[in-house]
């Protein structure tokens, strides 16, 4: 059996990191750890991700300084010692056979980087046509030698992410397009396991607003399609629960739980 640590980067999500939680929780195949990495949230994020100890037995929750989804991330990796590491975002969620089929895609294919079709976090069909585009955009990138690990999940070999030292902690956006450039630059190809294994939350989609979402990306895309190279920053981008909702608890927090 593949040996699969996986790492959650999050900031203040108390509403929605548990549903990922619980969702590992209810796993067919139990032989994983998970590492939460809190960029000092003002919520109750860190309180709530320690209180699954009893039902992740291999959970551990760090607390970073710092906020960042290439820094937690890297903070989660170097945390961990599972042969291969699972990034997750903390607002989606896995289904049950999550942790089985990876195992038996690595086994079958034995990939050193890949990820897997995805479906929304809804049954309205304008957001499964639109999830349907994403994925055929992370199937495009591979035809056209651009190919993307998508940040809500990443699958990668331990070895091949400290070869290129992990994430790009000075990007706040398309670090994982970066990731998987430098990836791709050591002959190391993208692999997809087309099955549908977790659910995208578009709460970002829904607060951007579609047409705002698909620009922005657009751009991205036509950068990259004619430069190899990605937006790095986009000010707008921010990263936390709290960018969703209209006003934040303020709970003071210091515990950490391994």
């Amino acid at each position: 059996m593949a040996k699969i640590s996986i790492v959650i980067p999050a900031l203040n999500e108390e509403k929605y990191l548990p549903r990922l939680l619980t969702s590992l929780t209810k796993q067919t195949r139990k032989d994983f750890n998970v590492v939460v990495v809190d960029g000092s949230s003002k919520d109750k994020t860190v309180e709530i991700a320690g209180a699954f100890s009893s039902r992740l037995p291999k959970l551990k929750v760090i607390v970073s300084e710092k906020a960042g989804l290439p820094l937690q991330r890297n903070i989660g990796a170097r945390a961990t010692r599972g042969e291969w590491l699972v990034f997750l975002d903390a607002d989606n969620t896995v289904h049950p056979y999550f942790i089985e089929r990876l195992e038996c895609f690595i086994k079958e294919h034995k990939p050193q980087l890949f990820t897997s079709w995805f479906r929304p976090d809804s049954e309205v069909s304008g957001d499964a046509m639109f999830t349907l585009i994403a994925n055929l955009f992370v199937e495009g990138s591979i035809i056209f030698h651009r190919p993307i690990a998508p940040g809500p999940l990443a699958v990668v070999r331990r070895e091949v992410f400290e070869l290129v030292g992990g994430y790009n902690e000075a990007l706040t956006f398309g670090e994982d397009y970066d990731l998987t450039r430098r990836i791709a630059a050591r002959g190391i190809s993208l692999q997809i396991l087309r099955e549908t294994l977790y659910v995208l939350s578009l709460r970002r989609v829904r607060k951007e607003g579609k047409l705002r979402f698909i620009r922005l990306y657009a751009k991205a895309a036509l950068l990259v399609l004619l430069t190899k190279k990605n937006l790095d920053n986009v000010p707008s981008y921010v990263m936390g629960g709290h960018f969703y909702e209209e006003k934040v608890r303020q709970v003071k927090q210091t515990v950490i739980h391994q």
